[in-house]
């Protein structure tokens, strides 16, 4: 907890948020609205984007910081050095350094368990300058991506970052696949994959895990590359010759980059869903036909991984990759209890500093949940905090986390006062007798 208060007051001083700020070129003198004025009364306003006006925000800096200052005066504030300067105070808070041995261990075969995943949500068509869509999406109304990634293990971020969805996620791989570190396992979905990335990964001496891109898939037979045989395979699977199958393949017709490819069928409604989606999508295209090949892949889950089976058996492949739905579940309760998908049309910089304002009050909040969860393992090892439950109540006490967030025994006291008679309330209703999160990864034997 001493690890986490200092990481607050460092971040959140006024010395050091006076000195990003003039870095940026956001205040060069002495201003009614200081540097951490600025975050504090934007930060910790719980409000959604979309439900705040300009009256309202007057009324949160002369309530939060006793600041009174014109609708206009406030309006002026949001300009590109500010959305500059809350990006960067966002980037010190995802790096700084806290010590491992009070927010949990990565322990196991990975020093990490990497999962990286973007949303997307639609903007007014106002900002489509700054915000273009594409594609399938409604090019009238804009669109905007949101970059995030994780260590599932120690919850530590790896990033958060708004970009134009106009930047796709195979762009945003070969941009950080170089930032993989050795030994962490990097989970992502399909987006992500192209055989560029798969072999920066293996470069760095790191592990991959995720579904099989459109690529070429080989076998090695007889000192010859030759390609699956899809169809030979479908017959040995529906003929109940396997259940589960693995097989040593190589992927790239250039690459011929070594891995396991791990099988296994899904039910007949999933396979027909994914073939009406995508032959539903195809139609845009004149002529389009779904091979005969798709059709045989939409029948099976594919997997390909480069970690060792005495790591991760055939089985344990395909409950490992279950572990990415974490992110889909983090980036659903953002959307349905902080509302960050709600956007109204007003200045484009006040909309990015209102919006990075609220990823950095989940970030805050996120360490917190993180303390939480490793004193309930503590009282027993099968519970777990709920995010839903915990950023329901962080809502309700950021006033006094405003409050105390820069002083480290106001903040530490606040915090031993008020978390530790909720925890049974904050803990995980396991139905259907389902694991945790962190059962998975013991039960993986990975962390």
């Amino acid at each position: 907890m001493d690890e986490i208060s200092r990481c607050y007051n460092a971040v959140f001083s006024e010395h050091n948020l006076n000195g990003i700020a003039k870095n940026v070129g956001f205040i060069n003198r002495v201003r009614k609205i200081s540097a951490e004025s600025f975050v504090k009364a934007l930060v910790f306003n719980t409000e959604s984007q979309k439900r705040q006006s300009l009256t309202d925000l007057k009324f949160d800096f002369l309530s939060q910081i006793n600041c009174e200052i014109s609708k206009v005066g406030i309006h002026k504030k949001f300009s590109p050095e500010a959305s500059m300067f809350l990006k960067e105070v966002l980037k010190q808070l995802i790096s700084y350094s806290i010590d491992n041995s009070e927010i949990g261990k990565s322990g196991g075969f990975f020093s990490c368990i990497n999962i990286k995943d973007s949303s997307k949500f639609r903007l007014p068509k106002s900002y489509l300058p700054d915000y273009p869509s594409y594609g399938s999406y409604n090019k009238q109304s804009a669109l905007m991506n949101l970059q995030f990634e994780y260590d599932a293990v120690t919850d530590k971020w790896g990033c958060l970052e708004l970009t134009k969805a106009t930047r796709n996620d195979q762009t945003d791989s070969k941009e950080t696949a170089s930032q993989t570190r050795a030994g962490g396992l990097y989970i992502r979905d399909l987006g992500y994959i192209t055989t560029t990335y798969l072999t920066a990964v293996c470069g760095n001496n790191a592990y991959f895990l995720n579904r099989i891109p459109k690529i070429g898939v080989y076998l090695l037979k007889d000192d010859k590359f030759k390609p699956l045989d899809w169809i030979t395979l479908d017959k040995k699977m529906k003929e109940g010759v396997y259940s589960y199958y693995e097989q040593e393949v190589y992927l790239g017709r250039k690459e011929m980059l070594k891995c396991r490819m791990v099988i296994n069928p899904v039910s007949q409604e999933v396979a027909a869903g994914r073939i009406r989606k995508a032959t539903q999508g195809g139609k845009r295209t004149k002529g389009y036909q779904l091979s005969k090949e798709y059709k045989i892949k939409a029948r099976y889950n594919i997997f390909i991984t480069n970690v060792p089976s005495e790591v991760l058996c055939t089985e344990q492949v395909i409950d490992a990759y279950r572990l990415r739905w974490q992110i889909e579940l983090i980036f659903k309760t953002w959307k349905s209890n902080l509302q960050i998908h709600e956007i109204k049309a007003v200045k484009t910089e006040r909309m990015e500093c209102q919006l990075i304002a609220r990823l950095i009050w989940i970030l805050l909040n996120s360490r917190l949940h993180r303390v939480v969860q490793i004193l309930l393992s503590k009282r027993n090892p099968g519970n777990a905090c709920s995010i839903n439950k915990f950023l329901k109540l962080a809502v309700k006490f950021s006033p006094l986390l405003h409050k105390c967030i820069s002083h480290t025994e106001l903040f530490i006291v606040w915090f031993e006062m008020t978390i530790p008679p909720l925890l049974n309330d904050l803990t995980i209703e396991r139905r259907l007798k389902k694991d945790t999160l962190y059962q998975k990864l013991i039960k993986l034997n990975i962390s």
